[in-house]
């Protein structure tokens, strides 16, 4: 597709607005302006970043609409282009009459993103910035858009330029001892390379490390509530949520399907679950419904029993099944019902393990306790208020677990490690030298092999590799066509 033409689109969303706004940016943005617009002064004769009132006007006809038009020349706009905002009343009818008449006069329709892809292209972000400007538009609490922010502001590529500076040194010292190996000293000098490729590794590594709760922040904790049927699942979503979004009913089994709300903890989203009751389903809609409940609690970050005070092992051992290995708190419902401060005790499974309050649905103030207990489980996430890590998409989480097997492995190369390499939050990653140093004697350094038979030309290739990961964070030798699946993600006029 063509990157030196004028594309158009309107940036603000469709629908019922005061206003909305129509962008243009190319060579010929402002001439085609400027065919539509009446005022005192031309788009061609005004400077850059000078605002303009005036008519728009359709293609021989009338005026349109009373517009503001935003003059930004190049290179000094988003894109490093000519660009003109237009700035018209909202609602379905201007917008499109607007952008029609520019379409008309010769500019072409932007495809999703284009955009923010010609600013990349013309070097006002990097490509790890480019990414960020969807995340800002997706964010859907403060922290998400505070990361999301950081990152669009150069925070991920400091970082992965820090990174980078660090392994172009010790690439350069590899790549010495393969120009020049008479001049390799002791053997120490070998393991401080390898050193120093462990710890730019322990970076990447405590990074990803620290991702699913990044992630749990940006996209919102998935929480599920599981329990047997009528423990008051339903009545306590409602109380959650503040309104009646789940039909409740004396009735066992009336939940047959996921019902989703939204609230929102120290800056977080918590998207609540409320699953059908657990237990052997002889109606087949049931079991389905069942079978909905089992993978909500599988994809939970966080889930909540609920158990009845006044029976409580109903559903217990059912429960306790769906929720191991995820963070779990007991909701203690219909607590008022027990007499005295009763609590359950010997529960099985993970239960025996969970944070236990107690609650009552129907009655005011009733859940404190479990949001108390809720707001103290995404306080206690790694990624806590104060120790943001950037926004970081699947592509690049990608590519930061290629860095860091390659940064093992060529620590393990330096060291004389051979075989498996064991790259903690990666995976295991064979070396490609393993079959090579099998069986290599130790050396009398101690470091595995003596300095001659160091493999340092697969140490090179193994820290090219993670430069070359790195590096495609942020756009750095990146193909044209994962640049265009990137830029299809986003919405049209961004």
């Amino acid at each position: 597709m063509p990157h030196d033409d004028t594309i158009v689109a309107i940036a603000t969303a469709t629908g019922d607005a005061a206003l909305a706004v129509t962008r243009l940016s190319g060579p010929d943005a402002l001439a085609i302006a400027a065919r539509h617009f009446r005022g005192k002064r031309s788009p061609i004769d005004s400077e850059s970043h000078r605002i303009l009132f005036g008519e728009f006007v359709a293609s021989g006809g009338p005026a349109l609409d009373t517009v503001l038009l935003s003059i930004f020349r190049a290179p000094h706009s988003y894109t490093g282009e000519d660009v003109v905002e237009i700035s018209s009343h909202g609602g379905p009818a201007v917008p499109r009459a607007v952008l029609e008449s520019l379409i008309a006069s010769g500019a072409r329709p932007a495809r999703p993103g284009e955009f923010t892809e010609r600013a990349y292209r013309n070097g006002k972000l990097d490509l790890a910035q480019a990414e960020a400007v969807a995340a800002v538009v997706r964010a859907r609490s403060d922290r998400a858009l505070r990361a999301a922010e950081a990152t669009l502001g150069g925070e991920l590529s400091r970082r992965v330029a820090s990174l980078d500076a660090d392994l172009v040194t010790v690439l350069a010292e590899v790549e010495s001892r393969l120009d020049f190996p008479g001049d390799v000293r002791e053997a120490a000098d070998v393991r401080a390379l390898a050193a120093r490729c462990d710890a730019m590794a322990g970076v990447v590594r405590d990074w990803l490390d620290r991702l699913p709760s990044a992630r749990r922040r940006e996209e919102g904790w998935r929480v599920a509530i599981v329990g047997a049927p009528n423990v008051g699942k339903s009545s306590l979503l409602n109380a959650l949520v503040g309104y009646d979004r789940a039909i409740v009913s004396e009735e066992p089994g009336t939940t047959r399907d996921t019902i989703e709300a939204s609230i929102w903890l120290e800056g977080v989203e918590l998207r609540l679950t409320d699953t059908a009751g657990v237990r052997d389903a002889a109606d087949r809609v049931e079991r389905l419904g069942v079978e909905r409940a089992e993978r909500a609690a599988e994809a939970a970050d966080l889930a909540i029993v609920v158990l009845d005070s006044t029976r409580p092992d109903a559903g217990a051992a059912e429960s306790a099944r769906l929720v191991e290995g995820i963070p779990t708190i007991v909701a203690w419902n219909k607590s008022d019902l027990v007499g005295g401060d009763a609590m359950p005790v010997g529960l099985p499974g993970a239960l025996g393990r969970a944070v236990v309050v107690k609650s009552v649905a129907v009655r005011a103030g009733g859940v404190a306790a479990l949001v108390a207990a809720m707001r103290a489980a995404v306080a206690e996430s790694p990624v806590s208020s104060g120790d943001e890590i950037p926004t970081t998409s699947a592509r690049q989480e990608s590519l930061l677990r290629d860095a860091l097997a390659a940064l093992d492995r060529a620590g393990g190369l330096l060291r004389g490690v051979a075989g498996a390499v064991s790259v903690g939050a990666a995976g295991a990653v064979a070396s490609p030298a393993g079959a090579a140093l099998a069986g290599a004697s130790p050396g009398p350094s101690g470091a595995g092999l003596s300095p001659e038979e160091i493999p340092y030309d697969l140490a090179a290739v193994d820290l090219t590799e993670a430069r070359r990961a790195l590096g495609e964070i942020v756009g750095r030798g990146v193909d044209d066509a994962v640049v265009a699946a990137i830029f299809q993600r986003f919405c049209i006029g961004k």
